[in-house]
């Protein structure tokens, strides 16, 4: 093959499984090192990417290809993209293409060791990459049902059983914890509560199935739809009986994200396997009678829940907190504006503060708070200076808090790419995917300056006056805002920015709130509430994208 003239390429690997090792990685590269010798392209370490331990299906969870190459590709710091094969890339068609078209609006070109990839070798690969995901799925399913049918376990590890070394798929009864199953199943068919047995288990000191000293409650009945959440009492293994092809996975292709589903019921499999059987059929019939029992109690008319649409979320969301234990506050009651309560407290039974709150009543207090405190530039000076005290926790709190937003920006920045293909390609309403895009725009931009924030230094340095009266009128700004639209994505995302999280003391009942409300303290003076978004142009530019004035977008490639 004819050499191509020198250009600057970029090598990019990627292994699958925890099972494979950084070895994969470095032979990939080795393997690059000597094509781009032989195709005469010029190589720098700086541009060396990969992805371990990470599935080509999605591009979610891949900062090495979706931030580091292609940002790396956006700013021109090479001609080529080198892979080992386009399944490297990833073994989604969509995706496939969605990459080759970053890669040519930003004048790369994708080459394997065979040479330069074609769009009919693409198409070609994206069908067959495919393929192979679909046939592989189907020889991992056909090998666990054959395990099933053999009465063995295709899957982890089943509280109340042990695995047996040197045996795959072998599975004996533990009677430590067969005698757990047997009491969870007798007291429930007696007439006790899923909570006051769990309550009962830390009482006597009995660990829970993942070692903590609390159960969940969920845990022991979870749904009866099968779909999701199996508790104890639907695990048909306790009676004999292994069940297979009761549920599938599915991802998300918005975010990622893996969900179960129902699967089909013709391809449920169903395998006796009396060695196993910790219950009896009596004791299995005697908890279904009460669970059918307390269903029907609930549900007396035996009407099917109407479709919920997504819950929306309040402006504190996930910043309230147990003064108690540290532990979050969730919702425990939809009615009258919802009410919080502690998570371990509610859940757990593991915290004393039992007591739920108003969220509105929380919320007023909170925007007081806020406006007294965070607008009082003598307030702001003493927060400043306080920004010593704690500040090796600080450090290791915010770098926590750094990765994870970090990866909220990564998917964001992919959704957001996502709609303005879809807007360009003109399929969808405008109207409804230009929302989408400014929610999106809204919280990139406000997790951008989060990250800013959280990466500045730590020490101490005088703020202005003139400096804090202007963030003082900021914070005027922001309440005034929420106050007349609450569900403003920019203003949502400021203010989750700007406080940190609100701490809520126990107090007796009927007795005023006990709030301790505490702020970014490097956001103070510092952090730019209203940090400018792109708008709808902008944002197709951006991607590869001409927007004429007729409202048409265009490809500008």
């Amino acid at each position: 093959m004819k050499a191509v003239s020198a250009k600057r390429a970029a090598l990019y690997a990627r292994f699958s499984s925890d099972l494979q090792k950084d070895k994969s990685i470095d032979r990939q590269f080795a393997d690059l090192e000597k094509a781009a010798r032989r195709l005469g392209f010029k190589l720098d370490k700086q541009h060396y990417f990969a992805d371990r331990a990470q599935s080509a299906t999605t591009l979610f969870e891949r900062p090495g290809l979706t931030r580091d190459l292609l940002g790396a590709a956006a700013r021109h710091e090479f001609d080529v993209v080198l892979v080992e094969a386009t399944d490297r890339l990833s073994r989604d068609r969509a995706d496939l293409f969605w990459l080759n078209k970053r890669f040519k609006f930003n004048e790369v070109t994708l080459f394997t060791p065979a040479g330069e990839v074609s769009d009919m070798q693409l198409t070609f690969d994206g069908h067959s990459n495919e393929d192979f995901i679909r046939k592989l799925a189907g020889r991992v399913k056909s090998g666990h049902d054959e395990l099933t049918r053999e009465g063995k376990i295709a899957g982890g590890k089943c509280y109340g059983y042990s695995a047996v070394p040197g045996q795959p798929g072998v599975r004996v009864i533990n009677e430590t914890e067969a005698a757990i199953v047997r009491r969870i199943f007798t007291e429930y068919a007696s007439g006790s509560t899923p909570r006051q047995i769990v309550k009962a288990l830390k009482s006597d000191g009995i660990p829970s199935p993942t070692g903590a000293a609390v159960w969940n409650y969920q845990g022991i009945c979870g749904s009866d739809g099968g779909s999701t959440g199996m508790g104890m009492l639907h695990r048909e293994i306790y009676r004999g009986k292994i069940v297979r092809n009761r549920i599938r996975y599915v991802k998300n292709p918005d975010d990622g994200r893996r969900l179960a589903r129902r699967a089909d019921p013709d391809d449920l499999l169903m395998v006796d396997a009396p060695q196993l059987r910790i219950i009896s059929d009596e004791l299995w019939e005697a908890a279904h009678a009460v669970r059918k029992a307390r269903k029907k109690k609930m549900n007396p008319g035996g009407c099917k829940p109407a479709p919920t649409l997504a819950r929306k979320q309040g402006i504190l969301a996930g910043l309230i907190r147990c003064a108690t234990c540290s532990g979050n506050m969730v919702l425990v009651s939809s009615t009258r504006g919802g009410r919080v309560a502690c998570s371990n407290a509610t859940h757990r039974q593991s915290c004393a503060h039992a007591k739920s709150y108003a969220i509105d009543a929380i919320t007023a207090e909170v925007m007081g708070k806020v406006k007294e405190e965070l607008t009082n530039p003598e307030f702001l000076k003493r927060r400043h200076r306080a920004r010593t005290l704690e500040l090796a926790k600080a450090e290791r709190e915010e770098n926590e808090e750094r990765v994870q937003a970090q990866r909220d920006l990564d998917r964001l920045k992919l959704q957001i790419s996502r709609l303005v293909d879809a807007l360009g390609d003109g399929d969808l309403p405008a109207a409804e995917i230009k929302a989408k895009m400014k929610a999106k725009e809204a919280e990139r931009v406000a997790i951008e300056e989060r990250l800013r924030l959280l990466g500045k230094g730590s020490n101490v340095t005088s703020l202005p006056d003139a400096t804090m009266a202007a963030f003082g009128k900021s914070v005027e700004t922001l309440i005034d805002l929420l106050g007349r639209n609450p569900d403003d994505p920019a203003c949502r995302a400021a203010f989750a920015n700007l406080v940190d999280c609100v701490v809520v003391h126990p107090t007796p009942k009927k007795q005023p709130y006990d709030l301790a409300l505490y702020a970014r303290v490097s956001a103070i003076g510092n952090l730019k509430l209203f940090p400018e978004a792109r708008s709808h142009e902008k944002m197709l530019a951006d991607e590869g994208f001409a927007y004429f004035a007729t409202g048409n977008a265009v490809t500008s490639n």
